[in-house]
């Protein structure tokens, strides 16, 4: 087969197994590097071995470049090899990183090469329990020569220390180094039964291995937020009590959890994934937001290595076959779309299977958590009523799914009736908006002008505390960098102006990504939108209301925005819905700011206090905490004994 029809095969397999559009580079890559390696194998007397092309890492939508499957030659049993091809000819590491810059990197650099084949091996292995340790990787650096090679290679270049270095080679184009690389995989790899082997891991059961599930509940239960109470706890072993108890294939039980901002959703799910994974019930997590799934693999990211895998998107288990988890937990439930169909699909491609069915369809036991409220687009579907639907149309029998209601309130604990008066105050139920009752728990303010809502949160900030703007989308998004690494200031309200939120990472003036936005401390900087903010907290929001929801004398008004997802005739509930999420972010305080003089009276009229007046006493504290300070600094030479 020459180099193009394989690039062109290779295009037409990646869209239609993992509905993906290949890029120029991956492209030009498949044309050049794979021969290079077959090159070295037949050369090695290896030309038995089976070379699997893009194979699926089975744990997100990350491919491997090819995978050699053979046995191994001293042993005969399974044996496998994952080959990260790299075009770079020249390169260097970023100093005090591990980041590599190389021809068409950006700025901040690309992973190192041996790292990320450390981690597609152990996502294998983790996925794939016969592998055990029966891998090795490499890097086939088929351009370069070996001066720049060398620079990858400790210790000119520190890796992380949990990579087996004795696993792991990084090879150039030196005629030397093909042979060495020959010389490596013929004693690791040989071609006897190596399409039995093949079969092996095409037929294996892909779930999470036992070793993997007990990393899980050390990572995810040794890092707990809060201790689950009364109604939480409930659902937890009811879910729990459900697989302790087994089921057939042809006995599904559907949970379908709902509750409101703050009522501990999602740490109820971490719980679940926790105590699953200790009895070695095979579980998985799954959301629909980036940005949430990325905080929770930081949340419990080193305690153990590759339990971050365990987090999953919804749109990841289209392709499970049945019932291949005992339990998939699906936080955020209310961001399920109708289909997993993504935009650059080919038409051919695409599928009518509703995303409720595909994860149905994945686990013995879907779990569903949601907020109803919660649904801010307009092809989001993630209502009970929906989930309900689908099960039933499944033929999975009416006792078999569970209805369970969260109501107690842990995000604004310290008053929970925030919630309630915020949801009169944007019309939900036809209620009318209702005077605010000033709360010791709860900081409710309103702002003038944006400027007052920044220099209080500023303040808040000065005291350690979390706190982010977020805004409705009014305003167009500027996604790509400008000139230096600066951020177009998209968001101009009179004489102040504002980013929103990166949509990639600019690490050379510490702008974090959208999916970090909302935990990095740089994050402040910019302005988040619902979808970074959403399934997200902080100690303290400020919300720029927009011209797309406003007070008109006795009702609200929903206006077009920047958003075609939020617009057609359910446009007033979608924006409703993002302004109630925007609201509830804070854990002890929101400042609300409209850009419409008519709603900004209503706040007034309904006894919100004003920042000003409240920064006046914040102002106090921070004086408070400088001279605190300054009396510290003063006194400050410690004994040993001192510090203890």
């Amino acid at each position: 087969m020459d180099s193009e029809h394989l690039a062109r095969l290779l295009r037409a397999r990646v869209r239609r197994i993992f509905k993906a559009a290949a890029t120029k580079q991956e492209l030009q890559s498949w044309r050049v590097s794979p021969k290079t390696v077959a090159k070295v194998l037949v050369d090695a007397g290896l030309g038995e071995v089976i070379v699997l092309l893009e194979m699926s890492t089975l744990a997100s939508d990350a491919r491997i470049d090819m995978l050699l499957v053979g046995s191994h030659p001293e042993c005969g049993e399974l044996s496998v090899v994952v080959v990260e091809n790299k075009q770079w000819s020249r390169l260097h590491v970023i100093r005090g990183t591990r980041r590599v810059v190389h021809p068409g990197s950006r700025p901040e650099g690309s992973q190192h090469p041996v790292e990320q084949v450390w981690d597609y091996c152990r996502t294998l292995q983790h996925h794939l329990p016969m592998l055990h340790r029966r891998f090795h990787g490499l890097v086939n650096l088929h351009q370069a020569p070996s001066g720049e090679v060398a620079k990858l290679i400790p210790p000119a270049c520190e890796l992380r220390s949990e990579v087996d270095l004795a696993r792991m080679r990084i090879f150039g184009e030196a005629p030397d180094a093909r042979r060495e690389m020959g010389e490596f995989l013929a004693c690791i790899l040989s071609g006897e039964n190596a399409a039995h082997q093949h079969r092996l891991i095409d037929q294996a059961h892909v779930r999470p291995s036992e070793a993997l599930m007990l990393a899980a509940q050390e990572a995810v239960r040794g890092r707990a937020l809060f201790t689950l109470l009364d109604e939480q706890r409930a659902a937890v072993d009811r879910v729990f009590q459900t697989v302790e108890e087994g089921f057939t294939e042809d006995n599904k039980q559907v949970f379908i959890i709902t509750g409101g901002p703050g009522t501990g959703k999602s740490v109820l799910a971490l719980e679940l994934l926790g105590m699953l994974s200790a009895v070695g019930s095979a579980t998985v997590h799954a959301s629909g937001s980036n940005a949430f799934a990325r905080t929770l693999r930081e949340h419990v990211k080193g305690r153990r290595g590759g339990v971050d895998s365990i987090f999953t998107y919804f749109h990841q288990h289209r392709r499970r076959t049945r019932n291949h988890l005992n339990v998939l937990i699906c936080d955020e439930a209310h961001r399920l779309r109708k289909d997993s169909n993504l935009r650059y699909d080919a038409v051919e491609d695409r599928s009518d299977t509703p995303q409720i069915q595909e994860l149905i369809d994945a686990a013995r036991v879907p779990v569903f958590l949601l907020d109803p409220r919660q649904v801010v687009r307009r092809d989001e579907v993630g209502t009970p009523e929906e989930i309900r639907r689908v099960a039933l149309e499944m033929g999975i029998a009416e006792g078999n799914i569970h209805s369970i209601e969260l109501s107690l309130q842990f995000r604004q604990h310290l008053c929970p009736e925030y919630v309630s008066w915020l949801e009169d105050l944007l019309g939900y139920e036809e209620a009318t908006p209702r005077p605010w009752e000033p709360s010791e728990g709860f900081h409710l303010l309103r702002a003038d002008n944006p400027q007052q809502m920044e220099d209080y949160l500023r303040l808040q900030i000065a005291l350690n505390r979390t706190a982010r703007i977020t805004a409705g989308y009014c305003w167009r998004w500027t996604k790509e960098a400008q000139p230096g690494g600066r951020l177009a200031d998209d968001i101009r309200i009179d004489g102040w102006k504002h980013p929103w939120n990166a949509d990639k990472p600019i690490s050379k003036n510490n702008i974090p990504g959208k999916d970090m936005w909302a935990t990095d401390p740089h994050g402040f900087e910019q302005v988040g939108c619902i979808y970074t903010a959403q399934s997200l907290d902080w100690d303290y929001t400020g919300v720029i209301m927009g011209p797309d929801y406003t007070w008109r004398g006795n009702h609200w008004l929903a206006a077009k925005n920047q958003d075609p997802a939020a617009g057609g005739p359910d446009r007033h509930q979608l924006v409703r819905n993002i302004y109630r999420v925007l609201a509830t972010r804070g854990k002890y305080g929101a400042i609300l700011y409209s850009t419409d003089p008519g709603t900004r009276a209503l706040l007034a009229e309904l006894g919100v206090p004003p920042v000003t007046q409240a920064r006046a006493a914040l102002q106090e504290q921070h004086q408070d905490l400088a001279e605190a300070v300054a009396r510290t600094d003063d006194h400050s030479n410690p004994t040993q004994g001192e510090l203890f």
